[in-house]
């Protein structure tokens, strides 16, 4: 039987925690005037995908992500905000309905403010895709750790008033072993997530410095558990 990489780790608590170092990119931006803007309505725009590059053109890189990468991602968000306290989230059909008529995207910054002042928001969030791998295997086990999921992307909040982008988040994750992960393996348990349970986890931590409203009580539901 050939060996898999197991998502339960197999070596000790404190040689876990040596290990559990570098693997993922996370970088959160505020403008520290974003409490003078007092922003309460947002718009989650639709999110894109980014072009491929030429490391994904060529085979040595994680696949450009599907198109279809782009809307999960961008319902991730919605329903994140949507269930924070302090804020108004405009709903996806409203959105939706302001969009120009045979728009795609990315939506360029003339647009973005256009759709935004329709909708009377103060800020508009959009997206990027870059990466966004599924896992090749079960949630326990994997032939080659390169076969965990992946995921990538860049958000902006952008304040509809002048296009100023007031909140960044980036964030890239290719998913490591329980046994070099050790915060991983605290948040998540001894498992390999899904690409969308990564996208999920990856949301979560750029949300954890949101600046506007404070997240609900409310248990969040999702699609995507106890794959």
């Amino acid at each position: 039987m050939t060996p898999r990489t197991l998502a339960i780790p197999l070596v000790p608590m404190f040689m876990i925690a040596i290990a559990a170092c570098g693997g993922t990119t996370s970088e959160v931006q505020t403008d520290p005037k974003i409490d003078q803007y007092q922003i309460v309505q947002i718009a989650v725009l639709p999110f894109s995908v980014e072009p491929p590059s030429i490391g994904q053109e060529r085979g040595y890189a994680a696949p450009a992500p599907p198109v279809s990468a782009a809307d999960t991602v961008r319902d991730i968000f919605y329903r994140k905000l949507k269930n924070r306290d302090g804020i108004s989230v405009i709903p996806s059909y409203v959105v939706q309905d302001a969009m120009p008529t045979g728009s795609g995207t990315p939506l360029t910054m003339a647009q973005i403010k256009s759709i935004g002042g329709k909708l009377g928001a103060g800020a508009v969030l959009v997206g990027k895709v870059g990466v966004y791998k599924e896992r090749a295997g079960s949630k326990i086990g994997l032939d080659r750790p390169q076969d965990a999921a992946e995921v990538g992307f860049v958000v902006e909040l952008i304040r509809v008033k002048d296009g100023i982008p007031v909140w960044t988040g980036q964030y890239y994750e290719h998913q490591r072993p329980a046994n070099q992960d050790l915060s991983g393996l605290l948040e998540r348990g001894p498992r390999y997530l899904t690409v969308e349970q990564l996208a999920e986890s990856a949301a979560d931590h750029v949300l954890r410095k949101f600046p506007l409203g404070t997240p609900s009580q409310q248990p969040e539901s999702s699609k995507s558990a106890g794959q």
